[in-house]
């Protein structure tokens, strides 16, 4: 991302995203200013220390990172439970191993066809994975369960995908032909499908929720690539956003503004949706906490690289 234009382009789609769902830039606290960061980060190491999972590749530091994550999208709401906040947070940590090439080519490609026949993974990380999102899968209704396993597995093979689609530094082209590929593929190998489901407690009727499904991917997918856009076009990624806005004849931070507009979309009917079926408000708190969450979580994360918009009321 070099030209000032498409920095305040970026800029404005994250104030625009945040407006919508109703969250002020200025009232967002730095990581070292939130006292119950530090202790649920040091809860999650612990944990992961009692189940063996630390060895190469899967260290520290990505238990932090996922865990910083559980502690605003689960911890802090209070909605799920304590368990499901851990276990959770803990399988955010090895998605950003997995997602940060951690993991050898070679396991990932063949991590599915182990997965269904039983075999053992070829690294021991991606069996601790898998014992670990079996678990927190069985914590919910067989139908939940099943689509968090379904939605793991997806995520698993979306990240061989994309290197395979992609490679190092290599930008494809998207096929007139084939105009849904980037989203449609997306939407079917991203964890935007657990992410969702995860806001809800177990103990919840999934018939009140489950209609919501498809707008709430969309909300995640949606606002995950406006706050990871920034980052990723200064690194030169070929990322989704991109992707469109190649089809559409469009700049990547033109196209974040139609992602903003189709998130708002898409959060307008899910919280008609919850209010609905739940007069209590709880499924429509859970939701609006969650998304929120996830959003402070890239917001404030030296990750996403936000910090540099000058948006928040600290440096």
């Amino acid at each position: 991302m070099s030209t000032s234009l498409a920095v305040t382009k970026t800029k404005q789609a994250v104030l625009d995203m945040m407006r919508v769902l109703n969250i002020d830039p200025l009232s967002l606290r730095p990581f070292e200013e939130t006292p119950t960061l530090e202790p649920f980060l040091l809860e999650c190491i612990e944990e992961a220390h009692r189940r063996k999972y630390l060895s190469d590749p899967f260290q520290e530091k990505h238990v932090r990172i996922g865990a910083a994550v559980g502690h605003y999208v689960w911890l802090l709401p209070g909605n799920v439970g304590h368990k499901i906040a851990v276990l959770a947070s803990l399988l955010m940590g090895f998605y950003y191993c997995v997602d940060d090439c951690c993991f050898e080519p070679r396991s990932l490609a063949e991590y599915g066809s182990r997965l269904v026949s039983g075999s053992p993974q070829l690294e021991k990380g991606l069996d601790d994975l898998t014992a670990l999102n079996s678990e927190l899968s069985d914590l919910y209704d067989p139908v939940i369960g099943d689509l968090l396993r379904m939605s793991h597995q997806a995520y698993m093979m979306g990240n061989h995908l994309e290197g395979a689609m992609v490679g190092t530094g290599t930008k494809w082209v998207v096929s007139q032909n084939a105009p849904l590929f980037p989203v449609v593929m997306k939407t079917m190998t991203s964890a935007a499908t657990a992410l969702y489901l995860l806001s809800f407690p177990p103990n919840t009727a999934f018939q009140d929720y489950l209609q919501t499904l498809p707008d709430g991917i969309t909300i995640h997918i949606n606002t995950a690539d406006i706050l990871s856009y920034y980052k990723e076009a200064m690194e030169g990624e070929f990322n989704r956003v991109e992707q469109i806005a190649q089809f559409h004849g469009l700049t990547g931070p033109d196209m974040l503004g139609e992602l903003v507009r189709s998130m708002a979309v898409s959060h307008e009917r899910v919280v008609r949706l919850l209010s609905a079926s739940d007069s209590s408000g709880l499924l429509r708190s859970c939701h609006e906490m969650a998304i929120a969450g996830f959003i402070t979580f890239q917001a404030l994360h030296p990750r996403y690289k936000l910090r540099d918009f000058g948006i928040f009321s600290f440096k």
